[in-house]
């Protein structure tokens, strides 16, 4: 069922408007704006929304959906500009999107449970630097935009057109979702340093499984990694620096 859009030039958080419709009952709708004055980032943090520069929606979703949600929305999210700009991108687990080395995509996928203990309904909400953007001095080194990295200033409409085609896709297979997000992960056969919950180690990224999660081997001891963060920069980089202060 096509998305109704609801549009705000500038809002506070896409996703705290769109759960607020979701808990109302509403299903279906796209909550998207110019810029957002307290968007969200995975772990609480800030996410980086200037006006004008980006594209920033949340999608409700049925419950059903919930399953491999941030995958799908990835891979969606991948495929959308791929088909802008016309090259490859590259997804880092769990939920960043890059381009040239640089994150130019993130998604936070949110939820609830009904009283019944089962999902009463999934929130996506995805951001994409569209347009050239000033970075803050601690995302310079990591954050990149479409128009900078390519020299093309992509449509944001039709982006969004294409980003709501892909979420409502139905037609595609959990086993074909995951494929795609696979070619394009940018961290298995690569070691990495792993943060979850107060542990910071290095390991390396060997496959991701039917559920979404990485399986990483930390000194031949296999791990599945069903939550945290993972980053392929320098071991020498401590577990402060690596979970930062703000998203983009």
């Amino acid at each position: 069922m096509p998305f109704v859009l609801e549009y705000h030039d500038v809002i506070g958080s896409t996703n705290d408007r769109a759960k607020e419709l979701a808990a109302s009952g509403i299903q279906n709708i796209c909550v998207a704006a110019n810029g957002q004055t307290a968007g969200r980032g995975r772990k609480g943090r800030s996410f980086f929304s200037p006006s004008g520069s980006g594209l920033y929606l949340s999608a409700v979703l049925p419950p059903e959906d919930a399953t491999l949600l941030t995958v799908r929305a990835a891979v969606c999210v991948a495929e959308t500009i791929e088909e802008a700009i016309g090259e490859r991108t590259e997804i880092k687990w769990v939920n960043d999107v890059l381009l040239h080395g640089k994150k130019i995509g993130g998604i936070l996928a949110e939820g609830a449970f009904g009283p019944d203990g089962k999902p009463a309904y999934a929130v996506v909400g995805i951001g994409i630097n569209v347009f050239r953007t000033a970075f803050p001095p601690e995302l310079r080194d990591v954050a990149g935009d479409l128009e900078s990295l390519t020299g093309l200033r992509p449509d944001k409409k039709a982006l969004l057109d294409r980003l709501l085609a892909g979420l409502d896709d139905r037609t595609r297979t959990p086993e074909a979702v995951l494929a795609c997000y696979r070619e394009r992960s940018m961290v298995i056969g690569k070691t990495v340093t792993v943060l979850r919950g107060t542990e910071c180690f290095r390991a390396q990224a060997l496959s991701v499984d039917e559920s979404g999660g990485l399986w990483v081997d930390r000194s031949g001891e296999r791990i599945l990694l069903s939550s945290g963060e993972v980053s392929v920069r320098p071991e020498n980089r401590t577990a402060e620096q690596e979970r930062g202060g703000k998203d983009l």
